[in-house]
């Protein structure tokens, strides 16, 4: 009786054993496979988490914020890949045209690309809602007080209400645009390594109208303007503090601003032509009278020369100068096709904005010294 039960005993315990090794051994063999599966995943995991990139590849671009009033006004600041704090370097403003904003103009113009190359800070506002304030109901002309000084409005504002007797001259209402770029233009100083003798604006369509206003009104700070797709408003009176060089870039075949001027055909503006606007700008700056003409050959094969019209022998050497890109729309030539050719025209590649540009701004300057971080 005694031996059977040891019997029993120890076939339970030989079950035991050998239930356990057969476990172990599926355990063993399911391993490699659920090694394998957890590799497969690991992948899928790690996509959600941001790669780690060089130093070089990271994007430089940086969203600021002023206010202006009781509004936040952003804009974009891209660093060039040379950026050094050590080093004061020259900054574009490239203003956007009309209900676009700073990605937009990043993109149709390639110009972050040639700021890495050149070393320049290039910087994006935003308009609010995508329009800048052009004076689109029509302005009247300001007469200028005593000592040359302007009247209420000052140079190119819009029209406000008439102000009663005694009103003070602070309390009038000024464009928020211009106030929003001195803020800029002040945030940027502080924070950033600027030249600021080197300041120049640039725009397309509206933001052209904006970059010629800064040239009428910020002249202590702008070094030079360049203007695209863009004329001078009929309405438009402007007295800089100094003579200020200006490029134009217009299109014979521009729908917008069209070339020999007219209505605005987003607004309410009546403009001079390109031509006229040209002479203008030369009449300010005291240059010569007639401009000397020249052809800017091609850059891509079978296009079609540009016309080049400079105004010399300026007040400070503030030269103008005018490039008529014949068959061009109201767009960045060698930039983005950024509308259908129906809505804006054509972007023609006979010539590449971004250099034509910049081999023109990039020798003028402010007189003094560099105030930056001031």
């Amino acid at each position: 009786m005694r031996l059977e039960s040891l019997s029993r005993i120890s076939s339970f315990w030989i079950f035991f054993v050998l239930l356990a090794l057969f476990t172990s051994s599926s355990k063993a063999q399911d391993t490699p496979q659920e090694q394998e599966n957890q590799q497969d995943a690991r992948p899928a995991h790690q996509e959600q988490e941001p790669a780690q990139q060089p130093a070089s590849a990271q994007k430089r671009d940086a969203q600021e914020q002023v206010q202006v009033d009781d509004r936040k006004r952003t804009f974009v600041v891209h660093l060039p890949q040379g950026y050094d704090s050590q080093r004061h370097h020259p900054v574009v403003i490239l203003l956007h045209g009309f209900e676009q904003d700073a990605a937009q103009m990043a993109r149709l113009t390639h110009f972050n690309e040639f700021a890495d190359r050149d070393s320049i800070i290039a910087v994006y506002p935003n308009a609010v809602a995508g329009r800048w304030i052009v004076g689109g109901d029509e302005p009247r002309p300001y007469r200028r007080g005593p000592y040359r000084r302007p009247g209420v409005w000052g140079p190119g504002y819009p029209r406000g209400p008439r102000p009663e007797p005694g009103d003070r001259r602070e309390g009038a209402v000024r464009n928020q645009d211009m106030q929003f770029l001195h803020r800029m233009l002040d945030r940027l100083s502080a924070h950033y390594s600027v030249d600021t003798r080197r300041i120049y604006a640039t725009g397309l369509g509206e933001g052209g109208f904006v970059a010629l206003r800064t040239g009428c009104n910020m002249a202590d700070r702008i070094a030079a303007i360049a203007v695209v797709a863009a004329a001078m408003p009929r309405t438009l009176t402007c007295v800089p503090s100094r003579p200020v060089p200006a490029l134009l870039m217009n299109g014979t075949d521009d729908p917008i601003v069209r070339y020999d001027g007219g209505r605005y055909k987003n607004g309410m503006l009546h403009l001079l032509s390109a031509e006229d606007s040209a002479k203008e700008l030369a009449r300010l700056n005291h240059c010569s009278e007639k401009p000397s003409e020249s052809k800017l050959p091609s850059v891509q094969k079978g296009a079609k020369d540009a016309k080049v019209y400079l105004f010399d022998g300026c007040h400070e050497n503030a030269q103008v100068v005018l490039y008529v890109v014949k068959g061009g729309g109201h767009t960045w030539p060698g930039g983005e096709q950024y509308m259908t050719e129906k809505e804006v025209g054509k972007t023609s590649n006979s010539l590449n904005a971004n250099e034509t540009i910049w081999s023109f701004l990039v020798t003028k300057k402010l007189a003094g010294e560099n105030a930056a971080g001031q």
